[in-house]
């Protein structure tokens, strides 16, 4: 570069005129006409290029305006290049991240003439990043003579295109015409096909393709530096789609290839797993967000912007997207932030266009976006991102269950990825289809619907953009998300829900996060609000988050509104007022009716790395009639000496209702998430959605309890029952209300075979507490032992995990714990994992083995049943679901109390000679299992020695891992 002059940009100048040429003789520059011709003509750059407003690609002829350091940073060009960062400015030091990265001198006003070059290149003419050069060694001219910048055609950087010479701004025409002499001469000794001179205030291009002599500088003019080619080709870029063109639009697609593309977009985003998760989910949320506007808005004849080109370069087309997101943005504010942008490199966004620019998302009707993304979601919401999603069969149940009409106003409190309100969306839909069909006012019903019933909040930013762009995908329900901002605050932006959030819908659903704490004065969740307002945080300084949002999901609704919840198992049957789960169910129960309770098996939440036993919770808020007749029989108890437990069983007992639960065993997909055709919570039609007949599943029979309550019987496979809500809270001290318990409770009560008897386990067997102090004896070794999930019993390895190295008595002496022993004979469980299978009658070889209090050891002291039968029986599928049925908790670490399992009914037969029938063939095959597997391990090491001559030295392999 030469000497450092200032840069203007814009208008027309003395020295350039429109529709002329610079002639360029001897020392001096003049004007002649412009040559033409197709190869020469002018070409504005393509509306597809450039943003509306500030074109980053007008034609400009001179520049109106002095270059400064200010008047370059505001160009339009290098603003959207600084963005993206191939340009930084970092003190004193302008960056460039070009084919490599270099740095200048920001202080030099040549510099600031180059910077305005290299955005014009990069962003208004398209040309990669990649194949910018500067500071470019020119060969055979002076020595250390250098380009300041080379276009190359080629990724290597091999092939020379445009050569470009700066100076700086106000040069003499002396200082320009030696300038343009170093471009040409430049241009020649690089072999390049053009030479620009470009000195902010007159800018020329050259051919310098070798089709005219060395020394002409008039008929190779090809005008201003506008007359540059966009991305190579002065021919123009060929579009493939244009809107409204019957042959060469873009179409819907069915349900396999949506799902399939967009899979294929996010996975080049999350990039094996090099981004965030979520951030990936936030990325492609953008770039879909783009598309949608570009198919609304892109007028009939008009290219499709969201498109790749014939040959078009990746920047090109990501400079294109950032201005239709920018546009999308602009239009509707509702979902992404001002100023915030897409955060990929070019070339990831040109994939990602070419594989979704030939499908319409929004000609594409609801069911088959409904179709594609439910799956797509499901897959993508798992592992970290699991806590942001339900499967949407327990989604599509829970608002089937609570019915979706056209005039409900619906709301999510804690919307996560959106599985609940789309599902809202659709059922609502369908509900109008059917109710309205063939009215000419059925679409514009839908419209109303998605656009003023249904609402969310969610409180996590970016899972509220990602919410909003499910819902618009699925055709629109977004304005209506209250983003960043907690369902307990009481401030909130949307209209509805500022003025009117306290009974003002009709339905609520949902699945509110359960394991984290409110505290009092957390402004994070409670926003505005106070902790104090809310009845369950009596006397409490912190309460459970799915106690809180379901309190609030209460309060939300309008009198008999419904609610529909998916809620830790906890929240039903937990004991101890600690837990604040019995406040709780007193609280639903006095505030509506609780209709149903549906249990869900284990691996409801398993794919998303869950292991929170769940049930889905449906309830109906009291009208005021029932409020007043509850209240009035409540207070007369009260009054009459009851204490609050059994008013309140008074009160239920006046309104005479019933509670339908069931426990449906397969809900439509695997501990995978993988879909299985078997599925007891709803029929599904061919299309997946909710068929017409309900016949035989838990939502055709809970619509049959609906019917008549009274009167509905259970039945089997799903198991379902009716009973009187006031017996089911009167059915247990803690007034649980866990399906499981109460089915079992069903069938506890069948008939017993011919010649067996009944008797509850605290009949049968005595509690043993003796306690065991092995620390006065140090040097002794001692057993202590553990229950596997099959029932064998083996000492617990000494030296693992937080086991002292030996199990000697002076390794008790601090225990935290207090130690009891166990005699052959003795029933021993784990309170932890009975659920689990972890009970074991106490064999020969382990008398006086320790356990901690977590095992509870029970004496068998019925003389009428054999310790053997006892063994078998209590691993038995009837009784391991009677274990299933009495533990309290959600999480991986359930508890069984010793009352709920004492109080458990044993049958068995009085004859001791037929209890050992019974249970000798299983006997004899534990039997032989363990003598397989001996045999099976002396093989094997004989096998071994065979090869290594180590006799029978194993090795050691890690085990499962054991909870205390």
């Amino acid at each position: 570069m030469g000497s450092a002059h200032a840069h203007s940009s814009g208008a027309v100048g003395a020295s350039e005129q429109p529709g002329r040429t610079l002639r360029w003789a001897s020392s001096h520059i003049s004007e002649a006409p412009l040559r033409e011709g197709p190869q020469y003509r002018s070409r504005s750059p393509s509306p597809l290029a450039r943003p509306v407003g500030n074109r980053l690609g007008a034609d400009v002829d001179s520049y109106p305006v002095p270059h400064t350091q200010q008047t370059v940073l505001g160009e339009p060009a290098v603003i959207e290049a600084i963005a993206r960062k191939f340009i930084a400015i970092e003190g004193d030091r302008v960056l460039y991240n070009l084919r490599s990265s270099s740095s200048y001198s920001w202080r030099d006003p040549e510099e600031w003439v180059r910077c305005s070059t290299i955005a014009f290149l990069l962003i208004t003419k398209g040309y990669p990043a990649n194949r910018l050069e500067t500071e470019v060694l020119v060969p055979r001219r002076v020595p250390g003579d250098f380009a300041d910048i080379v276009v190359f055609r080629d990724d290597r950087g091999k092939q020379p295109y445009l050569v470009v010479e700066n100076k700086a701004a106000r040069v003499t025409d002396a200082q320009r015409a030696q300038g343009i002499e170093q471009a040409i001469g430049n241009a020649n000794s690089l072999r390049s096909d053009l030479a620009l001179y470009d000195d902010g205030t007159v800018s020329v291009l050259f051919d310098t393709s070798g089709a005219y002599g060395a020394r002409e500088r008039e008929e190779n003019q090809r005008g201003n530096r506008e007359r540059l080619p966009e991305q190579y080709t002065s021919d123009g870029l060929r579009w493939r789609f244009i809107a409204g063109d019957l042959e060469n639009d873009i179409r819907p697609a069915p349900p396999g290839k949506l799902e399939a593309k967009v899979k294929r977009t996010h996975s080049l985003i999350w990039a094996g797993g090099k981004r965030d998760p979520l951030n990936a989910f936030d990325e492609w949320s953008k770039l879909l967000f783009a598309k949608v506007h570009d198919e609304r808005t892109t007028s009939n004849g008009e290219n499709r912007r969201f498109q790749v080109a014939s040959g078009e370069t990746a920047i090109s087309v990501a400079s294109r997207i950032h201005m239709l997101f920018r546009d999308a943005s602009e239009t509707d504010p509702s979902i992404f932030p001002e100023g915030l942008r897409v955060n990929l490199p070019d070339t990831k966004i040109r994939d990602i266009v070419q594989i979704l620019q030939d499908i319409s998302i929004v000609d594409t009707d609801s069911d088959t976006i409904g179709q594609a993304f439910e799956r797509f979601f499901g897959s993508v919401f798992r592992g970290e991102l699991g806590q942001y999603f339900t499967m949407r069969q327990l989604a599509r149940f829970s608002v089937a269950a609570i019915g979706i009409e056209h005039d409900h106003y619906v709301i999510d409190p804690t919307a996560g990825s959106g599985g609940f309100l789309l599902e809202t969306l659709l059922q609502g839909w369908h509900s109008i289809d059917h109710n309205f069909a063939g009215q000419s006012e059925m679409a514009r019903k839908r419209y109303d619907f998605a656009a003023h019933h249904v609402y969310g909040i969610e409180i996590h930013e970016i899972l509220a953009r990602i919410l909003k762009i499910n819902l618009l995908l699925h055709h629109d329900g977004h304005t209506n998300i209250e983003a960043d901002r907690s369902a307990l605050d009481v401030d909130f932006q949307n209209i509805r829900l500022r003025n009117g959030w306290r009974g003002g819908f009709h339905r609520v659903v949902g699945n509110p996060p359960f394991g984290d704490v409110v505290k009092s004065g957390d402004r994070d969740l409670l926003g505005s609000n106070e902790l104090e307002v809310f009845t369950l945080a009596d006397g409490r300084s912190a309460l459970a988050s799915e106690q809180a949002i379901l309190e609030r999901g209460v309060d939300m609704l309008k009198d008999e509104g419904k609610l529909a919840f998916v809620l830790p198992d906890g929240l039903f049957n937990n004991q101890g007022d600690q837990s604040n789960c019995p406040q709780t169910r007193r609280y639903l129960v006095m505030n509506g009716h609780i209709e149903a309770v549906i249990s869900l098996p284990d691996h409801a939440f398993r794919k998303s790395g869950a292991q929170n036993k769940t049930s889905i919770l449906i309830y109906r808020k009291y009208s005021p009639q029932e409020r007043i007749r509850f209240a009035g029989a409540f207070d007369a108890a009260i009054a009459a000496g009851s204490d609050t437990d059994e008013a309140v069983g008074v009160g239920l007992d006046e309104l005479g209702h019933s509670t339908f639960m069931a426990e449906p065993m397969h809900i439509g997909y695997t501990s995978t998430g993988a879909a299985t055709p078997q599925n007891e919570l709803y029929r599904p039609d061919s299309d997946g959605f909710i068929a017409e007949e309900q016949e035989g599943s838990v939502l055709g029979e809970f619509r049959s309890f609906l019917a008549a309550p009274r009167t509905y019987s259970s039945r089997r496979q799903p198991d379902t029952l009716s009973i009187p809500t006031a017996d089911a809270w009167r059915a247990h001290s803690s007034h649980r209300l866990d399906p499981k318990y109460f089915l079992f409770k069903k069938e506890e009560r069948s008939a017993l075979p011919n010649g067996w008897v009944r008797s509850q386990l605290r009949d049968v067997m005595t509690r043993r507490e003796e306690l065991a102090q092995p620390e006065l004896k140090p040097n002794d070794r001692v057993t202590v032992l553990t229950i596997s999930q099959t029932g064998d019993i083996r000492a617990r390895e000494a030296g693992k995990g937080k086991n002292p190295p030996e199990w000697l008595g002076m390794y008790f002496e601090d225990s935290p714990s207090k130690w009891y022993a166990a005699n052959v004979g003795d029933v021993v469980f784990s309170r932890i994992d009975l659920w689990k299978g972890c009970i074991a009658v106490v064999p020969e070889g382990f008398d006086r083995s320790l356990v901690t209090g977590e095992f509870p050891i029970y004496a068998l002291s019925d003389e009428r049943i054999d310790p053997r039968f006892l063994s078998v029986l209590l691993r038995s599928r009837y009784y391991r679901r009677a274990f299933r049925a009495i533990t309290t908790g959600h999480s991986n670490r359930r508890r069984t109390q010793t009352d709920d399992f004492e109080a458990l009914e044993i049958a068995f037969p009085q004859d001791i000679e037929e209890q050992l029938r019974l249970v000798t063939p299983v006997l004899q095959a534990r039997a032989a299992v363990g003598a397989s597997s001996e045999l099976l391990r002396r093989a094997t090491l004989d096998f071994s020695d065979v090869i290594d001559q180590r006799g029978d030295e194993v090795v050691e392999e890690d085990e499962p891992f054991e909870e205390e």
